[in-house]
């Protein structure tokens, strides 16, 4: 599995300095790559289920954007300030943690 997050937008935001984080799993322990596949799994779900009213965008707000590539195929997230749910929240979070740019 590999995985990409690219985020946009936001106060001071440069595009050229903006590289994606990006994730490999098997640059990951066992465990590590159990709980990257659950939080994919969680991120996946959410964004399947109905969504609320559209919420009005931020001034200066950052839009997120992670891409994932894995035996089962692509996926591609998005979701935008203020309204980031708590699994692509959380998917983001992992990857910030244990990716490089």
């Amino acid at each position: 599995m590999h995985a990409e997050l690219t985020i946009d937008g936001g106060v001071g935001f440069f595009p050229g300095l903006a590289r994606p984080i990006v994730l490999d799993a098997k640059d990951l322990s066992p465990d590590e790559r159990a709980e990257l596949a659950r939080l994919v799994s969680a991120a996946r779900t959410e964004s399947a289920a109905p969504r609320a009213a559209a919420v009005k965008p931020v001034p200066d707000g950052r839009s997120y954007r992670i891409g994932i590539a894995s035996d089962d195929g692509t996926l591609d997230l998005k979701c935008a300030d203020p309204s980031v749910p708590t699994g692509f929240a959380a998917l983001m979070a992992f990857i910030k943690q244990h990716g490089h740019r």
